[in-house]
């Protein structure tokens, strides 16, 4: 893997961890909203964009270690990461995986 494709794998991590911070937040005070507001992980450190989405949705995406949620317009060809070193380290850097 190169350094670009591994800088923006942290980036993607980096913003998927703060997501699941504001998922947990959410879910702790119990606001009674369906939907959170949560950052672009699209990888672009100077992104600041944020995405609208059902707490069911939210969850169904995080259920795939390999899926991030990017804003329309931000989408790269590895968005869902194939198989290999950058999947592996999206398995790696996912705050979900019990395995850490």
């Amino acid at each position: 893997m190169d350094e670009r494709a591994r800088r923006i794998g942290r980036n993607e991590a980096l913003f998927r961890e703060v997501n699941e911070r504001i998922e947990r937040v959410t879910q702790s005070l119990q606001v009674a909203s369906e939907t959170i507001s949560i950052l672009c992980e699209c990888g672009d450190q100077t992104c600041a964009a944020q995405i609208e989405v059902s707490i069911p949705e939210y969850e169904r995406i995080r259920k795939e270690s390999t899926l991030f949620f990017v804003c329309s317009g931000h989408e790269q060809p590895d968005v869902r990461k194939k198989e290999g070193p950058a999947a592996e380290m999206a398995r790696e850097l996912d705050p979900r995986d019990d395995d850490d």
